[in-house]
């Protein structure tokens, strides 16, 4: 059988980029055990390589104390997966851009966009006890 047992999968991962490569692995796993076509699993794997270094580097602050909960839920259409960090929080809202002419030439800023173009839809969750973004890529019909 495979990982996704009763359509859910939950990993807690310390905030240390060694486990960078196990987590991008286990979305991959996870996104061919759906049958998602070799294009979809890529940008699964593509987002959720950004969102556990955003959740480690400006959540967490790289503080191993602190952990990094990735979720994978089978839903009606497709497949969820969440990142929820323990930093402090962020505002969606502010931030920037990466296309206006302000931005287009800075050397970072550009995670939360990229991840937004390679899945179907993104939601946030922020606390001052952390943050958690939740994609969803639909399955093909």
């Amino acid at each position: 059988m495979g990982l996704l047992k009763k359509g859910k999968y939950q990993v807690v991962f310390p905030s240390h980029i060694k486990y960078l490569p196990e987590a991008e692995d286990l979305t991959s796993r996870i996104s061919k055990e759906l049958l998602f076509d070799e294009d979809a699993c890529d940008d699964l794997s593509i987002a959720i390589t950004e969102l556990f270094n955003n959740a480690l580097h400006h959540g967490n602050k790289n503080d191993a104390s602190k952990k990094i909960t990735i979720t994978f839920t089978v839903l009606s259409g497709g497949l969820q997966i969440s990142v929820r960090d323990e930093g402090k929080g962020f505002e969606p809202a502010k931030i920037k851009n990466p296309l206006d002419e302000e931005n287009i030439l800075k050397t970072s800023g550009r995670g939360l966009f990229l991840v937004e173009q390679l899945v179907d839809e993104i939601d946030y969750k922020v606390s001052p006890k952390g943050s958690e973004v939740i994609v969803f890529k639909k399955f093909k019909k």
